[in-house]
């Protein structure tokens, strides 16, 4: 007697269960190498997040003025004055009187030459708006962050041209200033503002573009540029060293990305030249 065609109800019950102890089995063995390939994925991104962020940081650190690193009380604002330049002025004419130099006059100046042309790249670049700062030791009488000083050591540039030599430039600051000391090595630095790295609820920020003060920020200043550096910021701690013995600075950062109860912490250090 020939069998019909089709399946049985034994076998279709045989093979869901068959299928069911295979589903088990990927479950078990399986699922786990998923779940792990994700976490790795996820704290490779995290770990390449906060490393870029970081290293950003720590370069621009690198570029401070010297003695204008500073962090407030709570470890978590660190603000420097970046460079965008420098060289060294002019401190006297050439023997004969009748060239035309313009060195830098301490008694009150708005005009001097620079020994040396300034660079013309896209980021050392002197524009109108930037600040000349000479001999900035981070003290009264010669602190950057002091611009309403009586004698600032710091005043804004209002234009820059050519030298009296083809090799030199010229630059105009914005009114007559007295710095109030000179640089040992003829020394001058162009700055381009204050920038600030905070550690603001769950995110590592940028703060740019707002006007240089004596008093450090320690709240978003409402003017300027906001940058987003990293999110998800669950530990963070920013400490500046001074090492006057070797005229450095060192600056230390400390930051948790969290995500998923998952973990990833990441040290940098940077130093910073402190000689004026």
């Amino acid at each position: 007697m020939r069998r019909a065609a089709g399946v049985t109800l034994i076998e279709l019950v045989v093979t869901i269960l068959l299928l069911g102890i295979l589903a088990a089995l990927s479950a078990v063995y399986i699922a786990p190498a998923i779940s792990a390939y994700f976490a790795s994925q996820r704290r490779a991104q995290m770990a390449d997040v906060t490393d870029t962020a970081l290293r950003r940081m720590t370069s621009e650190v690198r570029l401070a003025l010297p003695n204008s690193a500073r962090v407030d009380g709570t470890n978590r604002f660190l603000e420097i004055l970046l460079t965008r330049n420098g060289g060294r002025y002019r401190s006297a004419n050439d023997d004969n009187p009748a060239t035309t130099e313009d060195p830098l006059d301490f008694t009150g100046d708005t005009v001097f030459d620079t020994l040396g042309p300034l660079p013309a790249g896209p980021f050392q670049q002197v524009l109108p708006g930037h600040f000349v700062v000479i001999h900035n030791l981070g003290i009264a009488g010669a602190q950057a962050y002091d611009t309403a000083a009586a004698d600032p050591n710091i005043r804004a540039i209002q234009a820059i041209g050519a030298g009296a030599f083809a090799d030199e430039s010229r630059i105009t600051l914005a009114a007559s200033t007295r710095f109030p000391l000179e640089s040992p090595g003829r020394r001058f630095f162009v700055v381009e503002g204050p920038v600030t790295y905070a550690c603001v609820g769950s995110q590592l920020v940028r703060w740019s573009g707002y006007p240089i003060q004596a008093a450090q920020p320690t709240v978003w200043p409402g003017v300027g540029v906001q940058a987003v550096l990293a999110d998800d910021v669950s530990a963070c701690r920013l400490d500046f060293v001074a090492l006057p013995l070797v005229s450095r600075g060192l600056v230390a950062v400390h930051l948790t990305v969290t995500r998923e109860a998952e973990n990833v912490t990441l040290y940098y250090e940077a130093h910073v030249n402190n000689v004026p």
